[in-house]
């Protein structure tokens, strides 16, 4: 019976849900993040900890439940930064132990000799996307829709820390590592400025190899979907090198390398990466909706069973 209800659980309408992504708010989202005020967002300093305070508003307002007991995981990085995973989640519509991660890290580069890199791209759009889909979610829980597994959302820390964040959630992970059966991680997610053929409108996943069958070749099947209408790739640049080099750098490789079926989703690193013109200017707010939609959509179908 349980697993009947899992399936309408996953085979509902959710434009409902789909209308709380709203363009406006991943503006906001990605305006706030990436503002000068926060100076970069550098682990360690002020300003990642306003912009921490600012997601945890944001889970506590859509109704996501702290996780263990509260909406920082703090962890000591070197001989004097302190870190800050913001973590909320929202629990299954049935009775279940098992979990599927969606994440996006909210550090970057801070201020390098006076100069702000505001990190729009890299990553205020992934937290944007993760901010918006969490409000999703939780009112799917609210409205007894689903989710039929635990939905954890964790804004990471310290990746341009050799994922520090995602370590430490790793290893505080408190249960046996099999309850974890997904992790979906979004990295620099909001523009269309890498060559991918005639179409701007496209969507990187890479280590879908690690999932399941069932769940290989979902994302594809749904981004023809006429209100999605995107490419969706599986590897960078046609290159297996690329492809392996970008899959290894993000938060994913921690829970790839423990045997946890892991995915990035992106739209590539860009002219802008890492440089101090990744403004909140050059973000495809509109693309970045539908990107954010169609994972959604293959997220709620790795809830599905």
């Amino acid at each position: 019976m349980l697993l009947c209800l899992c399936t309408l659980c996953n085979g509902q309408n959710l434009a409902r849900y789909e209308a709380q992504a709203e363009v406006g708010k991943f503006q906001a989202a990605v305006s706030y993040l990436a503002d000068d005020m926060n100076a970069g967002r550098g682990s360690g300093t002020a300003g990642i900890q306003v912009a921490g305070q600012y997601i945890v508003s944001h889970f506590r307002q859509a109704g996501l439940l702290p996780w263990m007991w509260n909406y920082t995981q703090s962890f000591p990085y070197g001989d004097s930064t302190v870190m800050r995973n913001v973590i909320g989640w929202v629990p299954s519509v049935f009775p279940s132990d098992e979990y599927v991660l969606v994440c996006a890290h909210y550090d970057h580069l801070g201020t390098i000799n006076g100069t702000i890199y505001n990190g729009a791209d890299d990553n205020a759009s992934g937290v944007a996307a993760l901010i918006v889909m969490a409000q999703m979610f939780a009112q799917m829980r609210q409205e007894g829709g689903g989710p039929c597994k635990n939905v954890i959302f964790a804004a990471f820390d310290g990746k341009e820390s050799s994922s520090a964040g995602a370590k430490h959630f790793l290893k505080a992970w408190p249960f046996e590592r099999r309850r974890l059966t997904a992790v979906v991680n979004m990295d620099i997610l909001g523009t269309d400025l890498v060559p991918y053929g005639k179409n701007r409108s496209y969507l990187l996943a890479l280590g879908e190899e690690t999932l399941p069958y069932r769940y290989r070749g979902y994302l594809d099947y749904l981004s023809k979907r006429i209100r999605y209408n995107m490419q969706v790739g599986l590897d960078f640049y046609g290159s297996r090198d690329f492809t392996r080099m970008m899959y290894r750098s993000g938060d994913q490789a921690v829970f790839a390398e423990a045997g946890i079926p892991s995915v990035l989703l992106t739209s590539g690193f860009h002219q802008h990466t890492y440089k101090a013109s990744d403004d909140a200017d050059i973000i495809n707010y509109p693309l970045l909706r539908r990107r954010t939609l169609l994972i959604f959509n293959f997220v709620n179908h790795l809830c599905g069973d």
